[in-house]
């Protein structure tokens, strides 16, 4: 099993305590902190000899993952602007982790341990924004201000 799924729990964990607590900066802050993992290690591969583009293209996806979560203190201001963009950023998340569930049930070059770890993972990291996006249609993120 790749080690690095190990360390890829903690991100994981930000992103949980984000949703729990409603605290949109640990939810974003978890995603970076993915991407970070991710990048690096594709971009190594990459760089190796058993490097392919589909390296390079999972580099890229997760550096658009890291660029559309990176965390600020932004607050959410009942705005139909921040509304609209904090579903479309969610969306974009979710999305990418389709694709990674996807990927990682069907790559054969990743061990089983691998990736049925990396499935969770990836699920779970699809499922917290669609948790996030039903909050914000039914009005439950709390409002706050941008002092």
């Amino acid at each position: 099993m790749d080690p690095l799924i190990f360390v890829a729990v903690i991100p994981v964990l930000v992103s949980l305590y984000g949703v729990m607590k409603r605290k949109r900066f640990f939810f974003l802050l978890g995603y970076f902190l993915f991407s970070l993992i991710v990048i690096p290690d594709q971009l190594s591969t990459y760089l190796s000899e058993d490097g392919s583009a589909l390296n390079l293209a999972l580099a890229l996806i997760w550096l658009l993952q890291a660029i559309i979560a990176f965390p600020n203190k932004l607050n959410y201001d009942g705005s139909k602007v921040f509304r609209s963009f904090a579903i479309k950023t969610f969306i974009s998340l979710a999305l990418i982790n389709v694709f990674a569930v996807v990927l990682t049930q069907t790559d054969d070059s990743i061990d089983e341990g691998t990736r049925a770890a990396a499935g969770l993972f990836h699920a779970t990291l699809v499922l917290f924004p669609v948790i996030a996006t039903y909050l914000m249609l039914s009005n439950k993120i709390p409002v706050g201000t941008n002092d």
